[in-house]
């Protein structure tokens, strides 16, 4: 008996604390699937610029010209298009560099004029740009271990305020985050119980909890088997 009321005992402490944490999944998992993922990435809130079209062969600088021009030795390169203008995207051993297709200007790393004007042609129904401002160490929501824009935009007329965070050296649109995006990103670091960096599944909290689990249901088999043989015997004819 002193060992069933021990497991008893266990049972219901482990039982709450275990149950407290199964509501927060059920709870953030809810609040994850409620809103489907675009909209949490704001992919209704950015689109693709209109591209013209350029012969690169004619209007274009040519690549061994831009390759030459360069100090670090060039690794690979690729025609693009940057706030509606054409680009060579170099990678080089100093670093991925931007390159102007039409005059040769060096667009790295990304002036404020040029990330307010990517912010301007890849944004989608928002308001006015309330602020920009350059920082040399982003937060984790910019997605970024490099210098970014951040550039802020007023809520449109169907559309909530929104950050732009652009990549310093491509000129890369790396995130847009609201305040949708925010609580979801609250839950989803209660859901994997990693509240800071929000990205490690391996947790000493997650450990703990499923050590907590695996008691619980221990407890809980020892409880009901004990449960049962005790009802046997009580059956059993005397």
């Amino acid at each position: 008996m002193k060992l069933f009321r021990l497991m008893s005992q266990i049972h219901l402490w482990l039982g709450a604390a275990f149950g407290v944490q199964v509501m927060l999944w059920l709870i953030s998992g809810l609040i994850m699937v409620i809103i489907p993922i675009e909209v949490i990435r704001g992919e209704h809130l950015r689109h693709d610029p209109a591209e013209s079209v350029l012969d690169w062969t004619n209007e274009a600088v040519p690549l061994a010209t831009i390759i030459a021009a360069q100090d670090g030795e060039v690794t690979s390169a690729r025609t693009g298009w940057l706030a509606g203008s054409p680009v060579w995207r170099l990678e080089t051993t100093d670093g991925p560099l931007m390159i102007d297709a039409r005059t040769g200007d060096d667009l790295s790393p990304v002036g404020e004029a040029l990330a307010r004007e990517i912010a301007t042609t890849r944004q989608n129904g928002l308001g006015e740009i309330t602020a920009i401002d350059w920082l040399t160490d982003p937060p984790r929501e910019a997605g970024l271990s490099i210098p970014a824009w951040r550039i802020e935009f007023a809520a449109g007329e169907t559309t909530p305020p929104t950050t732009f965070y652009i990549n310093s050296q491509t000129g890369e649109l790396r995130a847009v985050r609201t305040s949708a995006w925010r609580v979801y990103d609250f839950f989803w670091g209660v859901h994997i119980m990693d509240w800071s960096s929000r990205e490690n599944f391996n947790s000493w909290w997650i450990k703990m909890t499923s050590i907590i689990a695996i008691l619980f249901g221990i407890a809980g088999v020892y409880l009901t088997v004990h449960r049962l043989w005790i009802m046997a015997r009580r059956r059993r004819p005397k």
